[in-house]
């Protein structure tokens, strides 16, 4: 049980290399700086929701065929790479090149980094606890997240490319931490053909269980990106000054902590059902009041990311829970790909309607219409389920 612990605790440090605190306070200002305009940062972070779409399944497929450690190794180093060069790229171009890079960086963590996490518990302590272990360590992660949050807007004030150079150094930490690990079983054995990878996802696709639950987390994910995407002009519209920025996104580091870390007990109190249910209200209410009063974009920009946190691992164990050990990074890849594409197409839009409305009053609107897509869509299909049933002519899984 102390091995296991220790184990658990590892995992901990690993999250705490992922951490974007450094740059991501200053990311979109520092391109703005730059003279690039939000339709270019609309496009730049577009750019990044469809390479990870294009790269999700070879990703996955990899993490599957290469290994667990492996695929991750390979994630660390190329965010790494990315955030090393990126202060010192000039041509638009190559910000989009990077964007890609970064994006596959992030598509080899992405199913990857789940099944990992499942199967080290699975064989190593207690898979039930996967929604608990990973959501203290998204609190590990947002806690680390917090505190470079903070440095990172001083060290922009000295020079621009400070954040990005130490979040390089942070994720590269994360490669000799990834080796302490023992092998799990995807790791050693023999992995399944790109023919039997295809045939998987095209039966997990199939099943209402698993193809509902993404396509609602979908369009909340298209909701999620495009507000993250136009948080700092928003900020900066309502006059929060830059220098700010660093403690308000502590801030949001802390919130989201909180949240992760709170992801097991609404599971276990409110159900996945219940959890996913109140995403329709909760947003849409929010949204709308930034209509009423442009100030409340603060607050919904901390619901926004708390939300995101906390039904992020609810959200993983429940597909993992209804998926085999083979091909398991792949079906997740697969499942990320899809909110992806969604995230990339709200940024592209949003960007563009941002440079036409103003950052603040693209969102009541996006807000509004996410929750009554996600009300209708929870009426028709049902998208959480647990047992057998029958919706619509199909066997199904019905809500718990």
């Amino acid at each position: 049980m102390a091995t296991s612990r220790r184990l658990v605790w590892r995992y901990y440090a690993f999250r705490v290399t992922n951490s974007a605190g450094f740059y991501v306070p200053v990311a979109i200002l520092y391109l703005q700086d730059e003279g690039f305009g939000l339709d270019f940062v609309g496009l730049a972070y577009a750019v990044f929701s469809f390479a990870m779409v294009a790269a999700e399944i070879p990703t996955g497929y990899l993490g599957d065929w290469l290994g667990r450690r492996a695929s991750l190794a390979l994630g660390s180093a190329c965010r790494a790479v990315t955030l090393g060069a990126y202060p010192f790229v000039e041509s638009p171009l190559a910000y989009l090149g990077l964007h890609v890079l970064w994006a596959t960086g992030w598509a080899f963590r992405s199913g990857t980094s789940d099944a990992w996490l499942y199967e080290l518990l699975a064989a190593r302590f207690d898979e039930s606890e996967y929604a608990q272990v990973e959501g203290r360590g998204s609190t590990a992660l947002l806690a680390t997240s917090a505190v470079t949050a903070v440095a990172g807007g001083v060290l922009y004030g000295v020079d621009p490319a400070l954040p990005f150079l130490a979040n390089a150094v942070l994720a590269a930490l994360g490669l000799p931490i990834l080796y302490t690990f023992p092998a799990v079983a995807s790791d050693a054995d023999e992995a399944f053909t790109v023919r039997e990878a295809v045939e998987m996802l095209r039966l997990q696709a199939s099943r209402p269980a698993v193809r509902w639950l993404v396509a609602y987390a979908a369009l909340f994910q298209a909701l999620f990106s495009v507000t993250r995407t136009l948080e700092q002009p928003a900020l900066e519209a309502v006059g929060l000054p830059v220098a700010g920025l660093g403690l308000l996104y502590a801030g949001f580091k802390v919130v989201s902590a909180s949240a992760a870390s709170a992801a097991g007990w609404f599971e276990d109190h409110l159900g996945v059902r219940r959890v996913f249910a109140l995403l329709v209200p909760v947003y849409g209410l929010a949204y709308a009041g930034v209509a009423l009063a442009p100030l409340a974009v603060v607050p919904v920009l901390f619901l926004n990311r708390g939300l995101r946190v906390l039904t992020r691992p609810i959200r993983n164990q429940y597909l993992n829970d209804r998926l085999d050990d083979v091909g398991r990074a792949t079906v997740l890849s697969g499942a990320s790909m899809m909110l992806s594409l969604a995230g990339g197409t709200a940024k592209l839009v949003g960007g563009w309607a941002a440079a036409r409305t103003g950052p603040v009053g693209i969102l009541p609107w996006a807000g509004v219409a996410t929750a009554c897509a996600g009300g209708l869509l929870w009426l028709a299909v049902s998208p959480v389920r647990s047992d057998e049933t029958t919706v619509d002519g199909e066997t199904a899984v019905a809500s718990d």
